[in-house]
């Protein structure tokens, strides 16, 4: 359902979309959370005739849904291009509030904004993977957009520069991309994309181009679609567990601030362990048909062949199987079954990893892998030492103990983690790290690499 909201454009027009839960309507949408007590919702944008000017703002119509309230309108005459707008909500107690669209598929240039596109360039259908892998052959690069391409890509948008360097990334003999998050952030500055607001839309610093204003989601399609075409799979950091509320309304996670009493709302609160941001509360309903409508989008709209799950304990509830991760994952598996689409990788990051409990979690969840970061750790730490350790003796069998059908991704470091020639020393100590990559390539499971690995950058 949430993948169907925000600004639906047909031709010249759009038809602005909002729905907001309500247990009093569907009581299974939630148990703790109120109402938002809305009073009325306008709309603004530089698609108005005056731009931007409250008075004129046309207002959206409340429609009863079988969960709640629907707000509609629908906006006609529109020229070919990229569009801003956002909701002024005035509350029952007649305060207002500035809010962006939770279900924004674009977010504009400035203040969070949400966007729309009429016309521009857009692939319908992304191509499938042209050569899907099982998941044992992959050969994994972890690409952070910005940071690969901050040389090289001048005005244009960081990922149609991606496209640059495929040739470079191939002949490692990579055959899958895993992206580090896309998904919007709050701050207008640098980031990893590990504080997300906006789960349907890509960061807008990514993907616009000054010379081409209405071509947004395109160039997302257009380095998938390429990719596909090559064999090559691509996969999505998601960060499903928590969420960058913010401090100001007009900045932060919309369905925060949709309320008038933002503790009202049934999207978030304390769920399982906690450790960054807010916590999306999947112990309601609402919230855990978003996160997985999210998956949905990427997954169909782009054909992805994998999401990564950031900080899995975040929500994860072992004696819980009908919410968080476990249940994400149930769900999740039999839409891409529903599709015979075999070769989809769903993979987990259960740091910190307390002696093999990822392994565990894995099983239990039922996904396909995980970070397998006792390599990560152990390994380094032995080079170092010069010495034998049973830690050691057990990370060389990185597949011990996982389910039939699952495996570990084995990595020596990733992007986030300092490097293995700074960890053993330092550069003047390189040969420290031989046994690392040795053990690397030959341990049971899946090799990932990150960019800049490749070229001994040393972090």
């Amino acid at each position: 359902m949430y993948e169907d909201l925000g600004a639906a454009v047909s031709g010249d027009q759009v038809e602005f979309r909002l729905f907001l839960p309500d247990n009093n309507v569907d009581p299974k949408q939630y148990d703790r959370g109120g109402t938002p007590r809305i009073a009325s919702v306008k709309v603004l944008g530089d698609f108005q005739a005056n731009p931007w000017d409250l008075a004129s703002a046309p207002q959206l119509t409340p429609t009863d849904h079988p969960s709640g309230t629907l707000y509609v309108h629908t906006v006609s005459g529109l020229q070919e291009r990229f569009y801003e707008y956002k909701y002024y909500v005035t509350f029952e107690n007649q305060t207002s509030r500035w809010c962006t669209d939770p279900c924004t598929k674009y977010v504009g240039r400035s203040n969070q904004n949400a966007g729309f596109v009429v016309g521009g360039n857009r692939i319908e259908h992304v191509a499938p993977n042209s050569s899907p892998r099982a998941l044992a052959d992959l050969v994994i690069y972890e690409l952070m957009i910005d940071d690969f391409t901050a040389d090289y890509r001048g005005n244009r948008a960081p990922v149609d520069a991606v496209l640059d360097k495929l040739d470079h990334v191939l002949d490692l003999g990579v055959n899958a991309i895993e992206f580090m998050p896309w998904t919007a952030w709050r701050d207008e500055t640098f980031s990893w994309g590990y504080n997300p607001y906006l789960f349907f839309s890509v960061e807008n610093r990514y993907i616009e181009d000054p010379s081409e204003q209405a071509d947004r989601l395109f160039r997302l399609q257009r380095l998938v679609d390429t990719l596909h075409q090559r064999g090559v799979g691509a996969i999505m950091d998601g960060v499903f567990n928590h969420v960058d509320a913010g401090h100001t309304p007009d900045t932060g996670f919309p369905y925060f601030w949709l309320y008038q009493d933002p503790k009202d709302s049934p999207y978030i609160g304390r769920f399982a362990d906690a450790q960054y941001f807010e916590d999306i509360d999947f112990a309601n309903a609402c919230a855990q048909e978003f996160i997985t409508d999210v998956c949905k989008f990427w997954l169909d709209r782009y054909q992805l062949d994998g999401i990564r799950f950031d900080y899995v304990r975040g929500f994860f509830k072992p004696d819980d199987p009908q919410h968080g991760i476990t249940r994400l994952v149930q769900d999740l598996k039999k839409h891409l079954a529903d599709q015979s689409r075999d070769h989809v990788a769903l993979i987990l990051e259960d740091l910190p990893d307390n002696r093999y409990q990822a392994i565990d979690d894995t099983n239990r969840i039922g996904a396909d892998a995980s970070w397998y970061d006792r390599f990560h750790f152990d390994i380094p730490e032995a080079a170092e030492r010069d010495s034998v350790s049973p830690e050691l003796i057990r990370v060389l069998n990185t597949g011990l103990d996982f389910a039939p059908g699952k495996l570990p991704v084995v990595y020596s470091e990733n992007h986030d983690h300092s490097s293995v020639v700074n960890r053993v020393g330092g550069r003047n100590l390189w040969y420290r790290t031989q046994a690392p990559a040795i053990a690397l390539f030959t341990s049971p499971g899946v090799v990932m690499l990150h960019n800049g690995q490749e070229i001994g950058i040393d972090v």
